[in-house]
């Protein structure tokens, strides 16, 4: 798992730090929109299905998984023929994303750890050869195109995993409450990564959209971490083991990483990506961010792993706070208040799901 992620995190910082040169910040800032809507259009229509996948996978209950498979693939298909009214190429990416995205939790469910690296690996390459040549063709769609076929590629075993043999979709029904849950978590973690493009995107227009895309894909890629020891915790602790170790050193690493962006990346930026130095300040504000957002995850694995029903509404707290920061801060401070808006998002993230746990840790 962490081989095929920082793997994929890696490829995947490469790509974008290689357009970040090619583009400049406006154009950059239109395709990060772009992928954006895509990447939104397939949270919201999977709804926490894949992370449910992974739990009950885990638990064995196979009847469960295969309905929620099957709805997944449906939801996903609806919201991409919505999103060909808006753009073609941003609908077939949600498709691509959505399918690869649900094959990989089938995966981790079933603890097929080595094929899930194998899947990442070979669904990190294409999404990195194909869009290059296919952008000189066809210019910023052929972006969108090249990782919608890299990620629809990938995801041909989920047919596997999908059963169209399915009558009725009554587990699901009786277990919505977790269902909605999960989506909430998804939303908090994944959601509120492409929302947010499209606020700043609308309210300060595509060069500053391309200033602040740069900075955060930088903090994602840092992240990649603690996203997978999220992964990792939850389908182990929803087979009832515990790895506190792994959990604190987690966290000490992430802090180490901040420190050191906060350091070396001013002179990286100004040497390798000019036209982006206008952002230094805001990129070493939003690293911090990097801290918080390793405690949640550890956090937020331990409580759906155990299918808590209200950690969910950390979605509320996560999205609500960055979206209002982001447009109050961002207006007065611009960058600066962008980086600033992540930063104190997700420590209120944190401290809220802080003492949702403990409240839960009391009550059981």
């Amino acid at each position: 798992m962490v081989a095929g992620r920082i793997t994929s995190s890696a490829l995947l910082a490469i790509f974008f730090l290689i357009f970040a040169t090619i583009l400049g910040p406006t154009e950059y800032g239109e395709m990060g929109y772009l992928i954006a809507i895509a990447g939104t259009f397939s949270i919201v229509s999977m709804f926490g299905l894949p992370q449910t996948v992974v739990v009950y996978l885990a638990k064995e209950n196979k009847i469960l998984a295969r309905q929620l498979n099957l709805l997944a693939v449906i939801t996903a298909s609806v919201a991409s023929i919505m999103l060909l009214f808006l753009n073609v190429y941003a609908a077939v990416l949600c498709l691509g994303i959505s399918f690869f995205m649900l094959y990989q939790h089938n995966l981790l469910g079933e603890k097929k750890y080595q094929r899930f690296l194998k899947s990442t690996i070979f669904r990190s390459s294409l999404t990195f050869v194909l869009p290059f040549p296919l952008y000189f063709v066809l210019g910023l769609p052929g972006i969108l195109l090249g990782m919608a076929i890299g990620n629809i590629i990938s995801s041909v075993w989920l047919v596997n995993s999908v059963s169209f043999k399915v009558k009725s979709f009554g587990l699901i029904k009786s277990n919505y409450k977790v269902l909605i849950n999960n989506f909430g978590i998804d939303s908090s973690m994944n959601l509120v990564r492409g929302i947010d493009r499209l606020l700043v995107a609308t309210l300060f227009g595509f060069l500053s959209t391309g200033i602040y895309i740069f900075n955060i894909q930088i903090l994602f890629g840092l992240e990649i971490i603690s996203r997978i020891l999220y992964l990792f915790l939850l389908s182990e602790e929803s087979s009832g083991k515990k790895h506190k170790k792994i959990s604190y050193l987690v966290v000490l690493v992430s802090i180490l990483i901040a420190i050191a962006t906060i350091i070396f990346g001013p002179l990286v930026v100004e040497q390798f990506f000019p036209n982006y130095s206008d952002g230094i300040i805001g990129l070493q504000i939003i690293i911090i961010s990097l801290i918080p957002l390793s405690i949640s995850s550890i956090i937020t694995a331990k409580m759906q792993a155990v299918e808590s029903t209200k950690v969910g509404y950390s979605a509320i707290v996560s999205i609500s706070s960055l979206l209002i920061l982001l447009g109050f801060l961002g207006n007065e401070f611009g960058i600066v208040g962008l980086s600033l808006a992540v930063v104190i998002s997700s420590i209120l993230n944190t401290i809220f799901l802080y003492f949702l746990y403990r409240n839960f840790q009391t009550n059981r």
